[in-house]
């Protein structure tokens, strides 16, 4: 009589990886911001996200577009503009760059930035796989350090809900320690199989247990608006720029 085992099949992975830019070193390189944004292994994106939905109150306004125009390395900081004034019925022209791999499966990811202070934008750091596979640091420039109805101040933080039932999102927000927009500071999100902690230049500021992402996925950076009051604010009637200095990730591959 033969017996049979039965193995429960997990993620399999394939090994450490790091990633680290100095945006600082460009100037230097001899190469264009695309190539040397493909040598450090990451893209640019270029699509629009269209969110108006008229028989939807809540929704975006504006759609905006990711074009590969503003995202630029000047001075030594990658640039994610958002474009502004934006005319009514126009897309909101946004900035995103993402890595390569899209196997990502748990790590530490940081990111040193200096944030815009033009109101009516949305900063984020994050996971992504797809909409119910995130887990998010995001800065709102309209809500530094005020809110209104719908949005508290401070540094956002979530993980997006695994059914897609965005009513459930696992999220908070934190007092900034310090002005996001004054200086250079570093966002850390760690992500692991049973929680997402968050760090705000080097000091835990948060840790979320639930919705905890459970996918590969990708790393994102990205600058945006949507006009909404609910969220993104603006859009932003002058360019808003965000400064990436510098990004570190050490991470494992599926």
């Amino acid at each position: 009589m033969r017996s049979i085992l039965l193995v429960a099949v997990l993620p399999a992975f394939v090994g450490a990886k790091t990633l680290s830019v100095d945006f600082s070193t460009f100037a230097s390189s001899g190469l264009t911001v695309a190539q040397f944004l493909d040598q450090s292994s990451l893209y640019v994106s270029a699509y629009e996200v269209q969110t108006s939905y008229p028989s939807d109150p809540t929704a975006d306004p504006f759609p905006h577009t990711f074009v590969t125009d503003n995202v630029d390395i000047q001075d030594g900081y990658l640039t994610l503009k958002v474009s502004g004034p934006t005319a009514q019925g126009a897309s909101v022209l946004s900035a995103e760059v993402g890595t390569y791999d899209s196997n990502i499966l748990y790590g530490t990811f940081k990111t040193v930035a200096i944030a815009s202070p033009v109101p009516g934008v949305v900063h984020g750091f994050f996971t992504y796989k797809n909409d119910c596979q995130e887990s998010d640091i995001e800065l709102l420039t309209s809500f530094y350090t005020t809110g209104n109805t719908f949005v508290q101040p401070g540094l956002q933080l979530t993980n997006q809900n695994l059914q897609c039932d965005h009513t459930q999102n696992t999220h908070t927000q934190v007092a900034y320690p310090a002005d996001p927009t004054a200086a250079e500071h570093e966002y850390t999100l760690i992500w692991n199989s049973s929680a997402t902690t968050y760090l705000f230049d080097g000091t835990v500021v948060a840790t979320l247990n639930s919705n905890v992402p459970t996918e590969p996925s990708s790393f994102l950076w990205n600058s945006w608006s949507g006009g909404n009051e609910r969220w993104s604010a603006g859009p932003p009637t002058q360019d808003a720029i965000l400064k990436i200095k510098s990004i570190s990730l050490d991470y494992e591959t599926a």
